[in-house]
């Protein structure tokens, strides 16, 4: 008898949560759309934007992005790239840039981060220094731009009235590593979790951005002591964000696919250690308010009943129709939302392994807690 009840209460947990994340997968596309539509200003009143590319041992893909970068179809930006200690030609490719574009402005570092500093933030404020633009545009040198990224972003946060706006960059995988898990993390859990309207309106309790296109007021920014405040946050993106919000300013997330594309790994081992490390403390940054000590087992029963004991009743059950229900409605909305951001179907296929691949990267990120962790050549404490 306990187990029949507890079978019913799985598939009405299961079936309850799929219909949750379908309303919020609709919403959230039917968002991202409009922000999309939205057109920029006259050029008379476009503001100038700094854009500023923290780059540590990036000579693989530095010339890409910088060509990008000042190849806008925007009048006035200007370009600063601070070379990190890098150890590989980083820094000499920087500099044939610099020569090669003149709106592109070198820094090359010469000290380690002050005692505490997670060497990306530090990297972030000394570029801030520097900039003289109205909005600050932080993105990875790890990224190619389009020509209209920065008039996108630009538009698109004056018109959602968002001092701090970050994008959905279209994610290039190669690997299989990289194909069963990065979007899966980085698109499809946002998209079904978070109420991307809620988040611009102040009123979602979870903070979300993503690192790789950050752009921000410059006047907030500096506002909320810039990244001086969140100098020992491993996970910069959502600490900055949160951050923001916690000033009283608005953040917003928009479809980014048409600003720019990332390769944030190139095989399954850069797969495992970035996600490890990212992945438990983006969930406990993201939060604007410690969540309650129930949460914990209730997320993870919630987890359990969608994306691994449909599998498990397929296999063993008797009767197969919830499962199969279950499983292809889950497929569905991974395959609404791969046709929206134009990613491939195998991906649909590979979602029943990205989801045991994040319980995996979980309790990796949680066995790491307080040790050291390698990033980058730097060490830090979990």
């Amino acid at each position: 008898m306990t187990k029949k009840y507890t079978t019913i209460g799985v598939h009405v947990t299961a079936l309850s949560l799929l219909w949750f994340m379908s309303y919020r997968l609709w919403h959230n596309l039917r968002y991202l759309r409009q922000a999309q539509h939205l057109t920029p200003s006259p050029s008379s009143s476009l503001p100038r934007v700094s854009v500023l590319v923290p780059a540590r041992n990036e000579a693989r893909n530095i010339v890409s992005c910088i060509e990008s970068l000042a190849s806008q179809a925007y009048p006035n930006f200007e370009i600063i790239v601070l070379n990190d200690l890098s150890s590989d030609e980083t820094g000499i490719l920087l500099d044939s840039l610099a020569t090669q574009y003149p709106k592109v402005r070198v820094l090359h570092g010469t000290e380690e981060p002050p005692k505490g500093w997670n060497g990306k933030s530090y990297a972030c404020h000394r570029l801030a220094e520097q900039a003289t633009g109205e909005w600050l545009l932080f993105t990875d040198a790890d990224t190619v731009h389009t020509s209209t990224s920065v008039a996108q972003g630009i538009a698109q946060a004056k018109k959602l009235g968002a001092a701090l706006l970050s994008a959905f960059p279209k994610q290039i995988t190669e690997s299989w590593g990289e194909r069963i898990v990065v979007s899966f993390i980085l698109d499809f859990l946002p998209l079904i979790a978070v109420d991307l309207n809620a988040l611009q309106q102040n009123g979602s309790s979870i903070t979300l951005a993503n690192g790789q296109y950050l752009l921000v007021n410059a006047e907030a920014y500096h506002a909320i002591g810039g990244h001086q405040a969140i100098f020992n946050e491993l996970v910069d993106d959502f600490a900055l964000a949160k951050q923001v919000r916690l000033g009283g300013y608005k953040t917003a997330m928009v479809n980014g696919t048409s600003m720019l594309s990332c390769r944030m790994y190139h095989n399954t081992h850069e797969v495992w250690d970035g996600f490890s490390k990212n992945l438990m403390l983006g969930l406990e940054t993201s939060a604007t308010k410690k969540p309650p000590a129930w949460f914990g087992p209730l997320f993870a029963w919630g987890y359990a009943c969608i994306f691994v004991l449909p599998f498990f009743y397929l296999l063993s059950a008797p009767r197969k129709r919830l499962p199969f229900l279950e499983i292809g409605w889950l497929a569905f909305l991974r395959g609404c939302l791969n046709l929206y951001f134009r990613r491939s179907f195998l991906e649909v296929m590979t979602t029943p392994l990205a989801a045991w691949s994040v319980m995996a990267l979980g309790l990796n990120a949680l066995l790491r807690r307080g040790k050291e962790i390698q990033w980058k050549g730097r060490y830090y404490k979990a």
